[in-house]
């Protein structure tokens, strides 16, 4: 008889894995250690999950998509280009930095055990979409084309994410607050404008 699946388990086992794998590197934790500290029989893992590569690639996977369908969903519903770019610079982005489990999975290990070009492309491909919009609005020609603005915008991306992980694990004094303002700076100087800020949003 199958074993009945409670996805708060699996959750908790989620959580504690990708906190260990981001601690401590994939190789270096077992699935011992990850049942360890939450009390769970190594048997029930195998309930929710393959193996422990199943176990990292839901980790990132399942953290990415959470992030991706939640940007995706608030640019859809916001018809104004300037308060878009405000949601990812002033919203989505401090959001993902605090997720430093995640930015350190995905950079050490997506491209091993997930489809890491395409989330990139996928990304960069939305966020350049509110980028043309803007320099629409402002009356201006986006000069690259959508090759190099996809490669343009995933350089940028992975270096502000390695920014942030590099600054939690060495003591670099540089905050997630530095980080978002120098992306601020750049979008405002080059489009001429200042980005709204957002409204309040619902608690």
């Amino acid at each position: 008889m199958a074993r009945e699946r409670d996805e708060g388990k699996r959750k908790v086992i989620l959580a504690e894995a990708k906190r260990l794998f981001a601690e401590h590197g994939f190789h270096a934790t077992s699935v011992q250690d990850i049942v360890k500290g939450i009390d769970i029989p190594v048997g029930s893992v195998y309930t929710y999950f393959e193996n422990k590569d199943d176990i990292i690639r839901c980790a990132i996977d399942e953290g990415w998509a959470e992030f991706y369908r939640s940007l995706e969903d608030a640019l859809a519903a916001e018809p104004s280009p300037s308060l878009r770019m405000s949601l990812v610079v002033y919203g989505f982005l401090p959001r993902l930095f605090k997720d430093v489990e995640l930015i350190s999975l995905f950079l050490s290990e997506g491209l091993r055990f997930t489809d890491l070009h395409v989330k990139l492309e996928s990304l960069a491909r939305l966020i350049g979409a509110v980028v043309n919009d803007l320099a629409k609005e402002r009356g201006m020609a986006v000069a690259l084309s959508p090759k190099q603005a996809v490669s343009a915008l995933s350089i940028f991306f992975l270096g502000s994410l390695d920014t942030i992980r590099l600054s939690r694990l060495t003591g670099i004094p540089i905050s997630e607050r530095d980080v978002i303002s120098f992306i601020s700076l750049i979008i405002e100087a080059s489009f001429g404008i200042r980005l709204p800020e957002l409204p309040p949003q619902p608690r």
